[in-house]
């Protein structure tokens, strides 16, 4: 973290950056099929991201739509591309969606859909959290439009009205079904946890802060890692059992990184190389665990073959989310930060 403790808003929050990439890996692990442990790792992610996204407009707004458009929608798409050029030359590597012109289209604007067995999820699966993103990106947007000192109030307020409505109305719309899910809370709470972390950052700033934190700080995340892992198969990942099993611990997950992160400034250069490439790893790791667990290993039990397959899969998504955040990720914002936003910073 940066050593100017003048500012909260002109940190740099490492050990959250690390946070990103360690739960990257444990999406990962899920699609590891005799390990399948790391659904919540999505939980944690949108507590990261109501956290960062109140953090970043602290000071700056503008372009805020267009700079977290040009940040997601890039890989994205070319994912989403090339999920469709899969379901054309090889139908039958996929279980339940097609290639139709339809769901590529409602794909690439993010309408909901159901692909199949009443399963709302956009052509590339995993693709949903960044529906779920973008959404958010845009109610925050109106919040902002509405009062920037109160946008975070006001987001939480259209998050959980929708919630509700979704939830009591008798025959819910798709894309309402789909928005209203009570996952999207779970953006409320980083938006409580950056509020959190900005009152501890301003004790610790004034030494009011005990140094015993630190350690009991370590032993809570790794108490609720270790219950997330415990409590996996028995969450209703589609229900309001989700942001109270897994969505509260991502809070605390998310707090406790960064309360650590204020007496840990050193993070290890690993921790924090993956966390930059964490959003490229999220969404490429997905076919080549998939790739080699049907044509090379089979990852249906735990045999040596399966592990050393796992190791295989995790190095193989690294290198290619190693390339994919220089190459897209870089490059290609960075040129349409030039185009598009020729005054601002890149994000």
């Amino acid at each position: 973290m940066n050593e100017d403790k003048s500012d909260f808003h002109r940190q740099h929050f490492e050990s959250i950056q690390a946070l990103r990439g360690v739960t990257a890996l444990f999406i990962l692990l899920e699609h590891i099929r005799f390990l399948n442990c790391g659904a919540f790792g999505v939980d944690i992610f949108f507590v990261i991201s109501g956290f960062m996204i109140m953090f970043s407009t602290h000071h700056h707004t503008k372009y805020f739509l267009r700079k977290r458009l040009i940040r997601i929608l890039p890989l994205y798409y070319l994912m989403t591309l090339g999920t469709f050029l899969l379901l054309i030359l090889f139908p039958g590597m996929f279980e339940q969606t097609k290639a139709d012109p339809v769901f590529l289209i409602k794909s690439l604007l993010f309408i909901p859909f159901d692909i199949g067995g009443g399963i709302l999820q956009p052509l590339m699966r995993i693709g949903w959290t960044i529906n779920c993103e973008i959404f958010f990106y845009i109610l925050f947007f109106i919040s902002m439009r509405i009062s920037h000192k109160y946008r975070g109030l006001i987001c939480a307020l259209f998050l959980i009205l929708l919630t509700c409505v979704a939830y009591l109305l008798p025959s819910c719309p798709v894309p309402l079904a789909f928005y209203g899910s009570p996952v999207m809370l779970e953006f409320l709470f980083g938006i409580i946890c950056y509020y959190a972390a900005r009152k501890l950052y301003e004790f610790y700033g004034n030494h009011k802060l005990p140094s015993c934190l630190f350690p009991f700080g370590c032993l809570i995340l790794a108490v609720l890692f270790l219950m997330l892992l415990c409590t996996k198969p028995f969450v209703n990942i589609l229900g309001f059992g989700r942001p109270v099993y897994w969505g509260l611990p991502a809070f605390m997950i998310v707090l406790c990184t960064f309360l650590a992160g204020l007496y840990e400034k050193k993070i290890p250069y690993s921790l924090a190389a993956l966390g930059d490439i964490s959003f490229s790893l999220y969404l490429i790791h997905y076919y080549p665990v998939m790739l080699l667990d049907r044509a090379v290993f089979d990852f249906s039990a735990p045999t040596p073959l399966a592990f050393f397959g796992t190791a295989i899969a995790i190095a193989v998504s690294v290198v290619l989310a190693l390339i994919s955040h220089q190459v897209i990720e870089k490059s290609l914002t960075l040129w349409l930060h030039r185009i598009w936003i020729p005054s601002a910073p890149a994000a």
